[in-house]
């Protein structure tokens, strides 16, 4: 199968573990055999970097091939993976993006969870390209300690879950954020 990871250094790489029979029998007679079996590295291709960590990859619940990386250079960024450059990069805030997640009811909504403990929504159909700025943020952690996780409710629509590593919290987000608009998805596509 397919997998996308992202590196300490920045880089984000497509990965496909694939493991044929043949390959499978081989490995157990050389390691059988008390031997070193062959290593082969899983990565097929490369996305374009960030500047620091990855802390987060989403794939879009409505398309396959789009993803969504964050990392300590505060970028969000949107990639096809069919392109190794990234299609939008989003820098919402100073200091690091520590969690990520895509609406599974709008397909060109994200959330993301920053250092200092806000959590910024984006409506990819607002516009603005690399300038766009957050449509919603708000602060999620009182002591402005770092979102370290973010869930949509999959049930229950209008809520997002934020957590810091010292409580989990709930938050209403409204009809804006989770009622699909007519053109998202051919947008999206």
């Amino acid at each position: 199968g397919i997998f996308l990871a992202g590196s300490d250094g920045g880089p984000v790489f497509k990965c496909l573990m694939h493991h044929t029979p043949t390959m499978t029998a081989e490995f157990s007679k050389t390691v059988a055999a008390g031997e070193t079996p062959p290593m082969y590295s899983p990565v097929k291709s490369e996305y374009e970097p960030h500047l620091g960590a990855v802390h987060g990859i989403a794939t879009s619940p409505f398309n396959a091939q789009l993803f969504a990386t964050c990392g300590a250079d505060g970028n969000l960024r949107v990639y096809s993976s069919t392109q190794t450059k990234q299609i939008v990069s989003l820098e919402p805030c100073a200091g690091a993006l520590f969690a990520l997640q895509w609406s599974p009811f709008r397909p060109l909504v994200a959330a993301a969870g920053t250092s200092s403990g806000q959590v910024v929504l984006y409506d990819l159909l607002d516009g603005g390209g690399d300038a766009m700025q957050p449509s919603r943020s708000f602060q999620a952690c009182d002591r402005g300690t770092a979102v370290q996780a973010l869930a949509f409710n999959p049930e229950l629509k209008e809520y997002l879950a934020s957590a810091d590593g010292t409580a989990v919290r709930v938050w209403e987000l409204g009809a804006r954020f989770t009622t699909p608009r007519q053109t998202e998805r051919k947008v999206l596509d």
